[in-house]
């Protein structure tokens, strides 16, 4: 698949991503060269600061500045060149008014996500009518042109499963009540259920339903994803959405537990074809009724 920025397109690279690769770059060139930071940044003329903001990925790294470090650290890095130029584009999600900081970019990112739900389908397997329908249940009246806004950046979302130059890959553990929760009219249920057992056939997406009748304590927590990168020097991410808010750790004394958690969970969960016949057999009993 490659390294990720090699041969992607910047339309799938988070500008945040890309100054972190960047960052982790520079700082190994500059190891490779047997310089402190405070030496390095003396030579190149910029503040220690400056310089140790810029390794960990904040802000923007000049071409001038780069090429500086070239001279400096002797060593050429044309491809982080190019990584700086990509990430001073705008992603695509921008011009729908959503920050680089938001989930979008880093799901962007992303080369794989195990998401458990609790309640809900996934957002990444949802159908429009669906999201709508979850929209439009909430306290607030949301105006038309925000649910348009959103479906086209949730479908744009949903591309990943079926891009062949940068595919996402969807690990899915799924709970049987969200598959039963009244969260739209029947019949947009039932598009949904009928969605998910055709989507299963993806080669980019697992589906697994987790069995009401199966109880584990962890299954009640609440739903999360961890994101998995193909840049080698960008974390794990988990991230949880809660009442609060959205939550997002990169620490691995947080990411790891939170794996171990959704590999115990993908365990108690049917096989595929075993949770494609319970999709089905909830769509009979929600047409029969």
């Amino acid at each position: 698949m490659g390294s990720g920025v090699e041969g992607a397109t910047t339309r799938h690279i988070s500008p945040v991503v890309l100054r972190q690769e960047v960052g982790r770059r520079i700082r190994l060139a500059r190891q490779a060269a047997g310089l402190t930071i405070v030496v390095a940044a003396d030579r190149l003329e910029i503040t220690r600061s400056a310089l140790g903001r810029f390794e960990n990925g904040i802000g923007t790294v000049s071409v001038h500045l780069l090429r500086s470090m070239m001279d400096v650290y002797d060593q050429r890095m044309d491809d982080v060149l190019d990584m700086i130029r990509q990430a001073r584009r705008p992603g695509w999600w921008k011009r729908y008014g959503i920050s680089d900081k938001d989930f979008v970019a880093l799901e962007t990112a992303a080369t794989r996500i195990s998401n458990y739900e609790v309640n809900l389908v996934p957002g990444l397997l949802q159908t429009a009518d669906y999201t709508r329908a979850l929209f439009n249940s909430g306290r607030e009246k949301r105006r038309e042109e925000w649910i348009a806004n959103q479906l086209e950046v949730r479908l744009l979302r949903q591309e990943r499963l079926t891009d062949e130059e940068h595919p996402l890959q969807l690990d899915a553990v799924v709970h049987e009540s969200a598959l039963r929760n009244a969260a739209a009219r029947p019949a947009v249920m039932l598009g949904q259920l009928r969605h998910l057992t055709l989507i299963n056939e993806l080669p980019t997406v697992t589906l697994r339903i987790l069995p009401a009748a199966t109880f584990s304590f962890e299954a009640t927590y609440g739903g999360f994803s961890i994101l998995d990168f193909s840049l080698p020097g960008q974390p794990s991410i988990c991230h949880a959405l809660h009442a609060l808010g959205d939550e997002r750790q990169d620490k691995s004394e947080f990411v790891e537990p939170a794996r171990l958690r959704f590999v115990h969970l993908r365990s108690l969960a049917l096989a595929p074809d075993e949770s494609i016949a319970l999709i089905e057999q909830v769509a009979d009993e929600l047409w029969s009724s």
